[in-house]
């Protein structure tokens, strides 16, 4: 016997599909990835408050917080400073370290949950003991595998230099292999949670910088700053000594021996273009082709450019505004084109009008700089330093609608 099929009929198969999915997926599997979700961001978010205390309690005087920190220890003993895997410490880390942090993770877990529980108004029922303990066995299956695996996970991978981290919410192995590198800075394990709240997501420790206009208001400031931070050297590149608009073969020397240039030169004269935007794309050049990514560094190499809000908003009369309003605004592809490079950490900082010998302002070169700091702690690439928010608002055109740099003005 044959059966006709309606063309119509199977046209509407997907839709039945659909609906029949739709409160599985309403109220059954996406509520649960939210609760599982939410229950691995606390457990992770424990972890990370325990785990910066460990790297401070080494010369504890309680006996237990010394042991814990030992403990831990031989995790980083096992992956290194210098990002490579020591098998001496292998035992170490698998039957010592990587239980620790699987028996954090599981109380930091079992914590969310009585949290979730004892804020949750009554009735409403969004995470239950099912939620908890799937994670818990989520967590003891990740943990045996990377214990089978002699503790080489997706987040630790062997660098000579840590390439940039392409995320800004998410810990990945870039940002991870950075703790290794600095153990007190980079906690967060998961998400950067505890890094924003604490300031922990960068460090200038042994760090060579140069700055250029490093006698101005803000170069001064930001020098100050970077003094108490423990970096290992700062020189200071003069206009008319070690550079001028023409002439750089001075300032290649150092430039070739530094981590860092910060450009912090600036004026509102007739040379403004030449000075704050071709001159600085010249400094730029040079640093990139004389001080090339250095395997014996485990850091790339940075570059701190001082813009302004004056990108955002227009000057309107004043012709000195405008020749420095035209100069920043001409560097703006430059900068969008750092900021994606992958050979060097680009941070854009965009201040308010401060108190400087070029103009009166409400706050202090100091604020901007201390600001500044605050917000590359925090590994901010843009920078906003504002009391006027306009900062703010400028990231959105930095990000979206500034365009690369193209053809011969390309870096």
């Amino acid at each position: 016997m044959i059966y006709s099929v309606d063309a119509a009929s199977i046209d509407e198969i997907p839709a039945l599909v659909v609906g029949f999915l739709q409160p599985f997926l309403r109220d059954l599997i996406l509520p649960s990835l939210l609760s599982l979700f939410y229950l691995f961001c606390t457990g992770s978010l424990f972890f990370d408050v325990i785990h910066y205390m460990l790297h401070r309690t080494n010369t504890s005087s309680h006996p237990l917080l010394r042991r814990l920190a030992r403990i831990h220890r031989f995790h980083h003993l096992y992956f290194t400073r210098h990002m490579n895997f020591d098998d001496k410490y292998l035992w170490q880390n698998l039957v010592q370290a990587l239980p620790l942090e699987l028996g954090l993770q599981i109380f930091g877990t079992a914590l969310g949950y009585v949290l979730a529980t004892w804020a949750t108004p009554i009735g409403l029922l969004w995470i239950t003991q099912g939620h908890l303990w799937s994670m818990i066995a989520i967590q003891i299956i990740r943990t045996t595998v990377v214990i089978l695996a002699s503790g080489r996970d997706s987040n630790h991978l062997v660098y000579k230099t840590a390439p940039k981290d392409p995320n800004w919410i998410f810990a990945g192995p870039e940002y991870h292999a950075l703790h290794h590198v600095y153990p007190d800075r980079y906690i967060g394990s998961f998400i950067k949670l505890f890094d924003w709240v604490w300031g922990t997501s960068y460090s200038v420790r042994g760090k060579r910088f140069v700055i250029t206009g490093g006698n101005g208001a803000f170069g001064r400031a930001i020098v100050a700053e970077l003094e108490q931070e423990g970096v290992q050297s700062i020189r200071s590149l003069k206009f008319g000594v070690d550079w001028d608009h023409q002439n750089f073969e001075t300032a290649i020397t150092a430039l070739s021996a530094c981590d860092v240039l910060i450009l912090a030169h600036g004026t509102k004269g007739h040379d403004a273009v030449e000075s704050n935007c071709n001159s600085a794309v010249r400094l730029v050049q040079l640093f990139k082709q004389n001080r090339p990514i250095d395997e014996t560094s485990p850091t790339l190499p940075e570059v701190w450019y001082v813009g302004s809000e004056i990108e955002f908003h227009p000057a309107f009369g004043n012709k000195e505004l405008q020749r420095y309003s035209l100069s920043k605004r001409r560097f703006l592809p430059h900068a969008r084109s750092f900021f994606d490079d992958a050979d060097i950490i680009y941070r854009h900082i965009v201040p308010s009008a401060f108190q400087s010998p070029m103009g009166p302002a409400i706050l202090s070169a100091r604020w901007a700089a201390r600001c500044t700091m605050f917000w590359i702690r925090r590994g901010a690439r843009y920078v906003p330093v504002t009391y006027t928010g306009f900062a703010y608002l400028n990231y959105f055109k930095f990000m979206y609608l500034v365009p690369y740099a193209q053809g011969k003005d390309k870096v």
